[in-house]
């Protein structure tokens, strides 16, 4: 079977990335991109183009890539390899497993919507030219880099409800602020609004309790990329932020990429 791929596409065959779509009766299906389809992952599982690989249909057919994510990088990159296998030009698997064309739909016909359930996320400190202006921006007339900044990872574990799909509206916050020229903070709407455009990494599986990770271990653990758009109120954050650091100023809304770009 040949599947159609524009000249210059994101989505070629060497790069598959992971979403959930609402199928016909609002029922969330694991697909991934190729082109301008995406390839129904929960209906071919059902068609049993993965029985070899996965004894478990329900890690395919679940509405969440959370019990992908729990199985590791070896099974990450035996399912890429069957994936990009049956996608292959001249592969017909796909053709002779009934009617081919319920396993594919259109991007522009779906509603795409959170791909997996966040249970923690931690956010980083990590370009010297963003952390120099930040620290400008809320320590005026000081050096703008704490000693620490170039010695250790800077971050902190932000609020898992904020994280959003791409494309949900966000709400200006309202909270305390107070610009240097008051004598006291005032509440209301903030009027120093910013988005940071960031890259996030998907993780999985679960690390044990009190158990180190080496370093050399991070891999078996990032299972893809995203796009993050990062919101915070800066006047609010300023205000609120010392001694214990970000708290409403900082990532009220945090919007991700609905596809996951893969490291296989």
């Amino acid at each position: 079977m040949k599947i159609d791929v524009p000249a210059g596409s994101d989505f070629p065959v060497e790069n598959l990335p992971y979403g959930v779509f609402l199928a016909k009766g609002n029922e969330p299906h694991i697909g991934i991109a190729i082109g301008e389809q995406i390839f129904d992952l929960h209906r071919a599982t059902l068609d049993g183009l993965f029985d070899v690989q996965f004894a478990d249909r329900k890690i395919l057919t679940a509405p969440t890539l959370n019990a992908l994510l729990a199985t590791g990088r070896p099974m990450w990159s035996t399912l890429r390899e069957r994936v990009t296998e049956l996608l292959q030009p001249g592969n017909d698997e796909i053709g002779r497993s009934g009617d081919p064309d319920r396993l594919f739909v259109r991007q522009a016909m779906v509603q795409m919507v959170m791909p997996f359930e966040v249970g923690d996320y931690v956010d980083f400190y990590s370009s010297l030219e963003h952390a120099t202006n930040m620290g400008k921006m809320l320590r005026p007339g000081s050096e703008p880099l704490l000693p620490n900044w170039r010695y250790l990872p800077i971050g902190y574990h932000g609020r898992s409800s904020t994280i959003v799909i791409d494309g949900t509206p966000v709400v200006r916050p309202s909270g305390q602020s107070k610009p240097p020229d008051a004598q006291k903070p005032s509440f209301g709407p903030s009027r120093s609004l910013d988005i940071e455009l960031e890259m996030g990494f998907v993780t999985g599986p679960a690390t044990e309790h009190g158990v180190p990770m080496p370093i050399d271990a991070a891999r078996d653990h990032i299972f893809g990329m995203v796009i993050v758009n990062d919101w915070s109120a800066r006047d609010i954050q300023g205000w609120e932020y010392q001694p214990l650091g970000p708290f409403l100023g900082k990532s009220f809304a945090t919007s991700i990429s609905p596809w996951v770009v893969t490291l296989d």
